[in-house]
């Protein structure tokens, strides 16, 4: 109950945070459309990446392990999830600010359906979301940010290491899936400014 007293501040304010979280997350089904001219940021490397519908498995992780860890913070340490929700809300109105004002297109391969059941997610995966709205990457920004504020406390430095290699593979099954090119990884460059601003403007030092 003590904690609670101390807390409800950010309890109240948090309650606004993750209602914003949830709405700004839904930006982005309205800006996944084209928008007239569309750009392609597919190299040459890109198209020397090997498609392995395998990832798929993984990808579909992020918003359970994402959504999970914000619940975590929510509960147990407020503070924390006030700098992890404010910075998820700055990245979705960075990125579909980018999507508006710089639409990009990948290029998906075709595939055949009953080729295999890994085959079959990713045509699902492909038919629930257009191939636009790709830099920056989303996947890449809130793996990478759910992985970062698992470092703000020391007792949690096992689990934010392991969290760290769950945003590496998310961010390679973006590539192997060929939802993403390899500068839409831009979007972990994104995520980790605004977990270094929001360490810093939280004052997230005295949590540790």
């Amino acid at each position: 109950m003590g904690f609670l007293r101390k807390n409800w501040k950010y309890y109240v304010i948090n309650i606004f945070l993750a209602v914003g979280v949830y709405y700004a997350s839904r930006i982005y089904d309205l800006t996944n459309k084209s928008t007239g001219i569309v750009h392609i940021l597919q190299t040459s490397f890109d198209r020397l990446v090997p498609f392995i519908p395998q990832f798929i498995v993984i990808y579909n992780t992020l918003e359970p392990v994402l959504y999970a860890s914000l619940l975590f913070f929510f509960i147990f340490h407020p503070k924390i999830f006030t700098a992890f929700a404010s910075a998820m809300i700055a990245l979705f109105l960075v990125s579909n600010a980018v999507y508006v004002l710089f639409q990009t297109k990948v290029p998906r391969p075709v595939l055949s359906q009953d080729t295999n059941r890994y085959v079959n997610k990713v045509i699902e995966l492909y038919k629930s979301d257009n191939p636009y709205n790709c830099f920056p990457s989303l996947h890449c920004g809130t793996s990478t940010l759910a992985a970062s504020f698992w470092f703000v406390k020391k007792r949690y430095r096992i689990i934010a290491f392991l969290m760290a290699i769950w945003a590496v593979l998310i961010i390679l099954s973006t590539q192997f899936l060929k939802q993403h090119v390899v500068v839409d990884i831009t979007g972990s460059i994104i995520a980790l400014l605004l977990y270094f601003a929001a360490f810093r403007i939280f004052r997230l030092e005295k949590e540790s």
